[in-house]
């Protein structure tokens, strides 16, 4: 109990003093910020001229991102706050995603210990998304808070048996979700897959339309200003690339599931054990010939670049091989593990297929990734085991895989990738 103390201890120094620094473990974060800080300025000057012209070239702007966190911001400023007054109201963050992380603990894993609990807290203060993203102020964080909210809401719905609550649990789901999309909108692809949740409880029934309908006017301002801007969907890269390239759908496919094995690592020593007759069994089935044809197929067309992201899988298969034969080897073993570990079902292939349109853009990094997919695999995935998640034996394993991350961060600024 002591060494836990002293270890959860040490990581929230290890976050204060990240932020007195100014950590950037991403590599970019500092850099995104100062180069958009000055939407904050723009908006609280010349609020009509800036959002007229966001995202267009009038301004030189190259942005990808929605300009709701650029007038939240803005409006600090209008009450006289300055740019560090900024950070630490983006600090106060850390409040509404705790207190709803535990909420959600508390419905998802009853009865967890509080030191449990404080580990699953620590995996956020490790994590190089989160610490970056608190030091160097970005609508991603803020899409986070309110998707952790909208798990919430959603795991109320799940278990709740009066109809009235479950239907108020249904609408404030839809409206954090909204509002995640609104700072972010990769997050809005989520409402797929909370609406079919939705649906095999509501079926065809008036409550079903009732939720469609407040989806689709919430989400019309989004869809209106995106089209008409054409700056997010189709005209956003940083790096040109030929249309081969840029919608080849496996190149996401492969690098995303590379991203996935990495946190699914710690689940890997739960996999039940499998009789040696039966391992033979299962792999030889037409979910085998499927997997084989799958990986094949996408290894086959992989084209992705080497200089727009892609992970620490595909940087490692590049750096050391300087090939992806690497990333390919991880990508088979990965369809195995999921394989075994029984991830297979319409629930958790939904989610997986909606990460990939999460990752509408080109380029594809991790910090879109982390936490995000703790937050699956801890919430919305379905296991077949109904506790297969044993959150008091499997958590201190996340942290450890979240300290060797956290150091390879670190690391990764004195290693030449090319």
């Amino acid at each position: 109990m002591l060494k836990d103390k002293i270890l959860l201890v040490l990581i929230l120094i290890s976050f204060i003093v990240g932020l007195i620094l100014g950590e950037d473990t991403l590599g970019g974060g500092k850099h995104d910020y100062l180069y958009h800080v000055k939407y904050f300025e723009n908006f609280h000057l010349n609020f009509k001229e800036t959002f007229l012209n966001y995202g267009s070239d009038q301004i030189n702007d190259n942005v990808r991102n929605s300009p709701i966190f650029y007038i939240f911001f803005s409006l600090f400023l209008n009450l006289g706050l300055d740019t560090f007054g900024l950070k630490i109201i983006n600090l106060f963050l850390l409040l509404p995603i705790f207190y709803f992380l535990n909420k959600c603990i508390d419905l998802k894993y009853p009865n967890t210990p509080l030191i449990i609990k404080l580990y699953f807290f620590s995996l956020l203060l490790l994590s190089p998304t989160i610490r970056t993203l608190f030091s160097w102020p970005y609508p991603l964080l803020w899409a986070l808070a309110f998707f952790i909210i909208s798990i919430y809401f959603y795991l109320k719905f799940e278990i709740s048996i009066n109809e009235n609550k479950k239907m108020n649990f249904a609408y404030l789901n839809i409206i954090c979700l909204a509002s995640a999309a609104y700072f972010t909108p990769n997050f809005s692809v989520f409402s797929i897959y909370f609406f079919y949740r939705f649906y095999l409880n509501y079926k065809n029934s008036f409550k079903t339309l009732k939720i469609v309908f407040l989806n689709i006017f919430l989400s019309l301002p989004a869809i209106i200003f995106i089209i008409s801007k054409d700056f997010y969907l189709f005209d956003s890269n940083v790096k040109y690339v030929s249309d081969i390239q840029k919608y080849n759908i496996t190149n996401k496919i492969i690098i995303i599931t590379s991203i996935i094995f990495i946190f699914i690592l710690p689940l890997i020593s739960n996999i039940q054990k499998i009789k040696e007759d039966s391992i033979f069994s299962n792999l030889i089935s037409y979910k085998s010939f499927f997997l084989i044809a799958f990986f094949i197929i996408n290894i086959y067309f992989f084209n992705f670049s080497e200089n727009v992201g892609g992970g620490i899988i595909f940087r490692i298969s590049n750096l050391l091989f300087d090939n992806s034969y690497f990333i390919f080897l991880i990508f088979g073993f990965s369809l195995l593990i999921f394989y075994f570990l029984r991830l297979y079902n319409i629930n958790n292939i939904l989610l997986f297929s909606l990460l990939i349109i999460y990752n509408i853009q080109y380029e594809i990094y991790y910090k879109y990734f982390d936490p995000l997919i703790i937050l699956l695999l801890f919430f919305l995935i379905k296991y077949e085991e109904k506790k297969f998640i044993k959150i008091d034996l499997i958590i201190k394993k996340y942290v450890l895989l979240y300290i060797v991350f956290l150091m390879l961060n670190f690391m990764k600024g004195y290693i030449d990738y090319y």
